[in-house]
């Protein structure tokens, strides 16, 4: 009896000291905190304050309606760290701050062009909170005014923002995504550099529709609509996306169904290298200036062909020119040799001098058209 009256004693112990650690002074109930959904860091005017940090704070409210203005809170500070600003920003509010819902982080224009690199981002990686899946990007002109937009129909703050990007909303062929720990490997990865889709602020809403290169270091160049929407194809292999056709008296836009693309080195002749690359389409016409269902559509095809080839020889052209390898082809490269330093060594002799010979095949499954 006196050992189980022990046995019971020593369970009641322990239950107290687990509910003690439970009601510790480290835990805060829902309401003493405020949840952050979004980071943005701008380059700051103050010399000795390099950072400017906002954080885009959740209000909790009772109801939840679309486009209500009050549902968030931006906060901002200078700092010679985003440790510090954070720290700091702390004391302009009267409850914790909570990372653990954050999905976002914009970096302003003036920050990518200057250093987005490994150092940059290193409290982000640190910082337990803040998971590898959030998103990134860059806002132009500045983080802290793309997180101040007030979307209309945006129900919880950044909302609208990670709707774009993880495609449960919209799905755009212009936008980009791009992840933490993607970028992350990115920056260290041979043969394969960074990029970050562009944030641009309207008056009630966003527009993203272009995309940065990155070097190791910072922005290369910002691709425009039409250019970020191939890149787009060639980096992901999207799908339902269109092609247009305009060549003479053709004139037609292909809705792409099905998308896909292999490639091949060829170092045969060792002072001219090629990549050989075989593009599949499959669509459907989705608006013409002719009549395609009496027609002969081999012709038309054809010419879509010869157009998309060119599309995707441009910006891969213009990559190269730039110096940087988003798409990865130096990274397959080192992974189908295998000398190490050596053929990276090679690589970056072999791709500026790459040629690119592109063949497109596209199945036109219908002419959208009925009879």
């Amino acid at each position: 009896m006196e050992q189980q009256e022990e046995g019971s004693v020593k369970h009641v112990l322990i239950w107290l000291a687990i509910l003690y650690l439970l009601t510790g002074c480290g835990f805060k109930d829902i309401d003493k905190r405020y949840l952050v959904m979004a980071v943005g860091v701008d380059k700051s005017d103050i010399k000795d304050k390099p950072y400017r940090v906002s954080l885009k704070l959740a209000i909790p409210t009772s109801q939840i309606r679309p486009g209500q203005s009050n549902t968030f809170h931006l906060i901002s500070d200078d700092a010679p760290t985003i440790t510090e600003a954070v720290r700091h920003l702390k004391s302009k509010v009267d409850k914790e701050l909570d990372f653990s819902q954050n999905k976002m982080i914009v970096f302003g224009t003036k920050i990518g062009e200057e250093r987005l690199n490994k150092e940059t981002i290193d409290w982000f990686l640190r910082r337990s909170e803040i998971q590898g899946i959030a998103f990134m990007a860059i806002g132009d002109p500045t983080a802290e005014q793309v997180l101040n937009v007030r979307p209309k129909s945006e129900r919880l703050p950044a909302d609208s923002m990670l709707m774009s990007f993880d495609q449960e909303g919209t799905e755009s062929s212009f936008i980009v995504t791009e992840f933490l720990f993607d970028y992350h490997r990115r920056l260290s990865e041979k043969g394969l550099d960074p990029y970050l889709p562009v944030i641009r602020p309207l008056k009630e809403t966003y527009l993203i529709d272009r995309v940065a290169v990155f070097d190791k270091e910072k922005i290369k160049a910002v691709l425009n609509p039409e250019e970020t929407r191939i890149f787009n194809e060639l980096s992901k292999k999207i799908r339902n996306f269109d092609i247009e056709t305009k060549k003479e008296n053709v004139q037609f836009a292909l809705n792409v169904t099905s998308f896909g693309y292999s490639y091949r080195f060829d170092e045969r002749n060792p002072s001219s290298p090629k990549l050989m690359m075989d593009v599949r389409i499959k669509g459907i016409t989705e608006e013409s200036k002719q009549t395609f269902y009496n027609s002969q559509w081999g012709r038309y095809k054809e010419v879509a062909e010869t157009e998309a080839a060119k599309r995707y020889r441009h910006v891969l052209e213009k990559l190269q020119s730039l110096g940087v390898d988003p798409i990865g082809f130096g990274l397959r490269y080192r992974a189908t040799h295998y000398h190490g330093d050596e053929d990276w060594e090679k690589w970056k002799a072999i791709y500026p001098r790459l040629e690119w010979n592109i063949k497109v095949n596209i199945d036109l499954i219908g002419s959208g058209g009925i009879k």
